[in-house]
């Protein structure tokens, strides 16, 4: 069950999950289930960040297993309009596609596979997904919410303007500038609520659709309530990887 509220201090609107509630999140086996990868704040280059990172540890969950296989597959999608490169690569190769992908993944980084509508096997047995229980209470910023939105434009408003957002909305929220959408947490992250203390992170709705995320700031005295159940591996007849490959013409092999 979720409790909703607003910040009788900020103003801004809160959400929490009970104790029962999972969700879902994909990640490399090697490392520990509940980690995510430094960020510095004296880094200049912020879009290669996730959408809400601060400098620290940010470790994102997603509201269904649907959701969380569509926010890391979302790299592979081939973009509209664009060929089948692979496939016509496999063919003048004398091989079939399954066959060609498996032959340069030996080579490739997962990185070069990004934009090409493929995924390689190895992509899948170095991850696993993994249920995730979130810490009851744990107040979270509901970010699109109409109240956060005009906290963060009137307490914001240099920065926004220096990002030149005239009117911040949720397309903003969800776009792709990760300078602005990282300078925003940044600020949330060290705001203090009406319980003395600071949020947990930010709940925001996935931008493909139909499920929400949460980015869980690892710093937060909270986060070491956070409960990650054993992985699960990845496998190519998982229904619900099935579905999001579909819907983003991406072969999973």
């Amino acid at each position: 069950m979720r409790a909703e509220r607003t910040c009788t201090v900020t103003g801004l609107r809160l959400v929490s999950e009970s104790a029962d509630v999972y969700g879902y999140h994909v990640g490399k086996t090697e490392y520990p289930a509940l980690s995510a990868a430094p960020r510095h704040a004296s880094e200049k280059w912020r879009q290669t960040w996730g959408r809400y990172d601060i400098p620290g540890q940010t470790f994102y969950v997603a509201e269904t297993r649907e959701c969380a296989y569509a926010e890391v597959l979302a790299f592979f999608k081939r973009a509209n309009g664009a060929s089948d490169s692979l496939a016509k690569d496999a063919e003048f190769a004398g091989l079939s596609l399954a066959e060609y992908i498996e032959e340069i993944a030996r080579e490739w980084s997962e990185r070069d596979f990004m934009g090409l509508g493929a995924v390689p096997a190895g992509w899948r047995y170095d991850r696993g997904i993994t249920p995730i229980s979130l810490p009851d209470p744990g107040w979270l910023i509901d970010i699109e919410h109409p109240d956060s939105i005009a906290y963060i434009e009137r307490e914001l408003e240099k920065v926004l303007a220096a990002h030149q957002i005239s009117s911040l909305t949720t397309s903003t929220l969800r776009s792709e500038d990760r300078p602005a959408t990282t300078a925003i947490a940044e600020f949330l992250h060290g705001v203090t609520l009406d319980t003395g203390t600071t949020p947990l992170g930010i709940h925001f709705g996935s931008k493909h659709g139909a499920a929400w995320c949460k980015a869980v700031w690892l710093d937060h005295p909270e986060a070491g309530d956070l409960i990650a159940l054993s992985p699960e591996p990845i496998l190519v007849t998982d229904d619900d990887l099935k579905r999001v490959a579909d819907r983003f013409r991406t072969r999973v092999f």
